[in-house]
């Protein structure tokens, strides 16, 4: 854990405007939040993988799901070497804006997004990470 946490943090803070950044996951949740409750309600898990892929630029990403691949635009970003965590405004192809965030030390990537006056999370649980230099 300690080895892929650190070579997250190299990916992150120093070579992701150098190459192309890649995020496997192997765990997703659905959750919705429960004001009286003061919690998350799990709605849905699965272990279906997933690939983010990042241009080097910073500014798009594609995510392929075993039912669907999208496309978003990263609008912001703001990077914290303390908590090894991307925070980020995102809009994807069919006009959905979220809060994306990319959590090295939780080992996950994260949308939280409002629906029908409800808020909700997507959590994917990271398997691996990776550069490809030449993206």
């Amino acid at each position: 854990m300690k080895k892929l946490l650190l070579l997250f943090s190299l990916l992150l803070s120093t070579t992701i405007s150098l190459a192309q950044l890649n995020i496997s996951t192997n765990y997703r949740q659905d959750a919705v939040w429960n004001d009286e409750k003061s919690e998350w309600e799990v709605l849905s898990t699965d272990e279906d993988g997933t690939l983010f892929e990042f241009n080097k630029e910073l500014t798009t990403f594609h995510h392929t799901t075993p039912g669907i691949s999208s496309d978003y635009f990263i609008t912001k970003y703001e990077y914290d070497d303390k908590e090894i965590k991307y925070t980020m405004t995102v809009k994807s192809d069919a006009g959905n804006e979220y809060e994306m965030i990319i959590d090295g030390i939780n080992n996950c990537v994260c949308f939280f997004y409002w629906r029908d006056n409800r808020y909700y999370l997507v959590r994917h649980t990271i398997k691996n990470t990776w550069i490809n230099e030449k993206g």
